[in-house]
C-alpha cells in the first residue's frame, strides 16, 4: 500500500476557534446591518440648478421635494415619470398628481416640468432618468448639475442609474427624502423595512456590478 497511500498531518480549527470566528462574523454583520440603510438612504446635493423628483414617490415626499425647491436655489423641478398600470390605479393620472402637489406646496408652475416615458413595465427609475436627459438635451443644456429627488434607501441606486443615463457630462447629486413606513435605525424590525433594505441593497448590487446601459 505505501504505493498508493501516503500518511500526511494537518493542522485544523477546534470547535471553540470556530465559535470564535462565527462570533465574529455575526458581530460583523449586525454592525455593518444596522448602517445599511443609512449606506442606501445617502443624501449627497451637488447644488446644481435643476432638482429633479422621481415620480413614482407618495405625496409627503412631493411635499418635501417642494420644500427643497423653495428654499434652495433651483431654477427648475423636473418630475421623472412614466406611465405605469398600479400608479393609474391608485393615483389617476401621475403626472397630475405631482403637478398638483407641487403647486400645493408653493413651487410656480412655470418652473415645473413634466416628462414622460410611455408605459414600462420594468426599469422605471432608469427610463425616468431617460425621459430627464432628453428633456434636458431638447433644451440645449450640457455640462449641468443636478439634484435628484429620491425616497429612502432607494436613493443610492437612483443617483447610479442617473449617472449611467445622462453620462460623464452631467454631476448627479441626490436628496433622501425619509421612507416613513419604517423607522431607518431599527429596519429589520419591521416586515416594510426588511422587504425594503435587503430589496434595494440587492437591486443596488446589481446595478453596480451587472447592469449596462441599453
Amino acid at each position: 500500500m505505501p504505493a498508493l497511500l501516503v500518511r500526511r498531518e494537518r493542522w485544523t480549527l477546534t470547535w471553540t476557534s470556530w465559535l470564535i470566528l462565527l462570533a465574529c462574523a455575526t458581530t460583523l454583520t449586525i454592525a455593518v446591518g444596522r448602517d445599511l440603510c443609512t449606506f442606501l438612504a445617502v443624501s449627497s446635493p451637488v447644488g446644481g440648478e435643476v432638482l429633479v423628483v422621481e415620480g413614482w414617490m407618495p405625496a409627503y415626499a412631493y411635499r418635501e421635494a417642494a420644500s427643497i425647491f423653495v428654499e434652495g436655489h433651483y431654477r427648475m423641478i423636473v418630475a421623472a415619470t412614466v406611465d405605469a398600470d398600479e400608479w393609474e390605479s391608485t393615483c389617476g393620472v401621475r403626472e397630475h398628481f405631482g403637478r398638483r402637489i407641487l403647486t400645493e406646496s408653493g413651487v410656480p408652475g412655470h418652473s415645473i416640468a413634466m416628462p414622460s416615458l410611455d408605459r414600462v413595465e420594468r426599469d422605471r427609475t432608469l427610463h425616468g432618468a431617460i425621459a430627464v436627459r432628453r428633456w434636458l438635451q431638447d433644451r440645449g443644456i450640457r455640462n449641468a448639475a443636478i439634484d435628484l429627488v429620491s425616497l429612502g434607501p432607494h436613493a443610492r441606486r437612483s443617483r447610479l442609474l442617473y449617472e449611467k443615463a445622462l453620462g460623464e457630462d452631467f454631476e448627479v447629486g441626490v436628496i433622501a427624502i425619509v421612507d416613513r413606513r419604517f423607522d431607518a435605525k431599527l429596519w429589520w424590525r419591521s416586515s416594510a423595512g426588511v422587504r425594503t433594505v435587503i430589496g434595494e441593497m440587492l437591486a443596488y448590487l446589481y446595478a453596480r456590478l451587472s447592469f449596462s446601459m441599453p
